[in-house]
């Protein structure tokens, strides 16, 4: 079996500074006498392992050798370490994954490498025993588990949505279009961009369906227009967002509502429910301090203002389902839960005077909505 190469830089690719900046900084720019960990986490689909792709590629020379690895389970890192291992030479022909970390330990000197565990994104699978430790060794991480970061907390990148600007350059290089547009036009894609929530997965599905529905009439080009995609996607939100484009980032053939749903059937029952409790709200700044003090008063009204009928003592008994543990609010038990989501990038957290909000990206929103 041959080794392993990192996935080409896709044709729709587009370069977000900030996140090129810190990885170029931290990578090429500043010397350290530790070794170099650079984990990239973000939600599937926002384009972890093309950053790694186009890192390698402007960097052609910067590494003696260069290890990609699946890390999706433990079984294809010990598979793709011992295919790499093979290659050193006829004397390696039966090594094994253990031989691979000992080559990894023993980087010859004047020389640097890089390893590359790429979708390392199971919360349960233990990287320690595969993170080799040769100070001539870099090791570029990419998980949807943001705590994955803890293995370079100085260097995490958390890769979140694009600007505005880069979302509507992938949306134009995906669709095969160019600027200036109509007025109609440009609100219509500035509006899909927003509705998808500006992830790149998602604006290039869009964009290469516009083109593959585009046609040339006597020399002059007909486009699939984002107005008629705009309409088509909130009527057939669900089906677009599950269909897999035949050419997308780095072949990554999964619709966005299907990567979503990878995740959702690795998380825990409380999880998916609160996930789901969540989905009705709107999707900035969601409280957890008006839960507690929800929970605090037992789900009941302060006052009566209007009779309730009678699903009302079960939608309570199914909230205190949801929040209590063991009969009671407990702050610690809700607190793990959003832990969770959050390992998984499908929430995300902030403080505002000692209390915390959760955020959900719009496509995971519409996607437990629908």
């Amino acid at each position: 079996m041959a080794a392993k190469t990192p996935p080409a830089v896709s044709p729709y690719f587009i370069l977000r500074q900030q996140p090129w900046k810190k990885m170029v900084d931290h990578l090429v720019t500043t010397t350290s006498s530790q070794q170099k960990i650079f984990p990239i986490t973000g939600m599937g689909g926002c384009g972890k392992t093309q950053l790694v792709s186009y890192f390698l590629r402007e960097y052609p020379n910067l590494y003696a050798q260069v290890i990609y690895i699946d890390a999706s389970s433990s079984s294809s890192i010990k598979l793709d370490l011992q295919a790499w291992a093979r290659t050193l030479g006829d004397e390696h022909d039966d090594d094994v994954w253990e031989d691979a970390i000992r080559a990894l330990n023993s980087v010859p000197g004047g020389e640097q490498w890089v390893l590359i565990l790429d979708n390392a994104d199971d919360p349960s699978l233990d990287l320690n025993q595969f993170l080799p430790r040769d100070i001539h060794l870099t090791i570029l991480i990419t998980s949807r588990n943001r705590d994955i970061g803890d293995h370079g907390p100085r260097s995490h990148l958390e890769l979140g949505e694009m600007t505005p600007e880069e979302a509507l350059a992938a949306l134009l290089q995906a669709a095969q279009r160019k600027l200036p547009m109509d007025d109609e036009e440009m609100r219509s894609a500035q509006t899909l961009i927003g509705d998808l929530g500006w992830l790149a997965i998602a604006l290039v599905q869009a964009g290469t369906y516009c083109y593959q529905l585009s046609s040339t009439v006597d020399g002059v080009s007909e486009p699939y227009t984002f107005t008629q995609y705009l309409s088509l996607f909130r009527s057939h939100r669900p089906d677009l967002l599950k269909k897999a484009e035949p050419s997308s980032l780095d072949n990554y053939q999964r619709g966005v509502y299907t990567t979503l749903d990878l995740s959702y059937k690795a998380l825990p029952q409380e999880c998916r429910e609160f996930l789901h409790f969540l989905s009705p709200f709107h999707y900035i700044d969601i409280p957890l301090a008006a839960f507690a003090q929800a929970a605090k008063n037992d789900f009941e009204d302060p006052d009566d203002y209007y009779p309730r009928d009678d699903s009302h003592e079960t939608i309570i008994s199914k909230l205190k389902g949801l929040l209590y543990k063991d009969m009671e609010w407990n702050e610690l038990y809700l607190q793990g839960i959003v832990r969770n989501l959050r390992s998984f990038s499908l929430v995300t957290a902030s403080s505002m005077n000692d209390s915390l909000f959760l955020q959900l990206h719009p496509l995971v929103q519409s996607w437990c909505r629908d």
